[in-house]
């Protein structure tokens, strides 16, 4: 506990000492100024009743006269503002997700569970940023990195509604045919890796990528120098596979899983739709990197005790009053 302004109580001393010292003149000067000779006042200062009361006004001018001091002390220490610091590193959210979804005519029901439970996860993000990219024979950016939560389940929902046919703005393919091919997985992460921003800042950064990898076509990049890439970029990327039942079963589900691994991320092989929230949730938990923000001193005032104190005071000297008549 502290003062804000504490030089306020170098104003109190002079004021404590008025308050002692001028009733005091006060009451020396009406009695000089009152002094008149009157016989035989002795038996009337004798009265056992007129002690008592001269008694119960000593002792209420003394308590009154500690209650005001009281009252005068705390309305100073109010004055000076007491408070409390201290030091916080806030911390803050750094996430960057890229969605990277093979939207070929295969991984449609995929895609569709992925989307779905990015929009549910997107409803606690705070800080994050998250974007969408598609690809098939060529990339296509959906939405760029963005915490705009409500923009970003408005654009998943409405992907989403396009892949199972019940959206209203038409297919969800836009600008992913313009290549020949299909399926040209090296192409799509690179474009998803390119989608990162802010490349000087420190900042936690990963790809998830679904895609059956069934490669139809010449890609510009393949997904080893893909990988690679996104690796010389700081970024994780963690595979979503429906096309096998275990990892390794096929020649390319082994070279998928050997790059997600190389970048750091990893590699999930789907036997159902049902494991994609687990899936979606385990990468999800691994991503949630803090990093401390600069360290900030906190200020926080505290009148509370001193405001219920001065009120009690306050009434103990109305209560006072009443009983000296004043």
């Amino acid at each position: 506990m502290g003062l804000a302004n504490p030089w306020i109580l170098l104003g109190l001393v002079p004021v404590v000492v008025a308050v002692i010292v001028v009733p005091r003149l006060r009451r020396r000067r009406q009695r000089s100024d009152a002094d008149v000779p009157v016989a035989h006042t002795g038996r009337l200062t004798r009265l056992p009743g007129f002690v008592a009361a001269v008694s119960r006004m000593r002792g209420l001018s003394i308590v009154t006269l500690v209650v005001v001091s009281l009252f005068i002390a705390t309305a100073a220490l109010l004055a000076a503002r007491p408070i409390t610091t201290s030091t916080e590193k806030p911390a803050k959210f750094t996430r960057d997700v890229v969605l990277c979804l093979d939207v070929s005519g295969s991984m449609t029901d995929v895609d569709i569970d992925v989307l779905e439970r990015f929009k549910e996860l997107s409803e606690g993000f705070e800080g994050e940023r998250l974007a969408l990219v598609i690809f098939n024979s060529s990339a296509a950016q959906v939405f760029p990195l963005t915490d705009d939560y409500d923009y970003i389940a408005q654009q998943l929902e409405s992907v989403r509604s396009s892949l199972d046919g019940t959206g209203e703005f038409g297919d969800a393919f836009g600008g992913t045919l313009t290549g020949e091919g299909a399926s040209l997985i090296g192409d799509g992460l690179a474009s998803c890796v390119l989608t990162f921003d802010r490349t000087d800042e420190k900042r936690s950064r990963s790809v998830v990528l679904a895609t059956d990898n069934d490669i139809n076509g010449t890609p510009i990049m393949t997904l080893d120098e893909a990988g690679a890439f996104a690796k010389s970029r700081d970024v994780r990327v963690y595979g979503i596979d429906p096309s096998v039942t275990s990892p390794g079963a096929s020649e390319d589900s082994a070279e998928f899983q050997r790059v997600a691994d190389s970048t750091g991320g990893d590699y999930f092989v789907l036997e159902s739709a049902d494991t994609v929230p687990t899936i979606v949730d385990g990468i999800e938990a691994t991503e949630a990197a803090l990093v401390d923000d600069e360290p900030k001193l906190i200020v926080s005032d505290q009148p509370t005790p001193l405001v219920v104190l001065s009120l009690v005071l306050l009434a103990s000297l109305l209560v006072l009053a009443w009983r000296a008549r004043l």
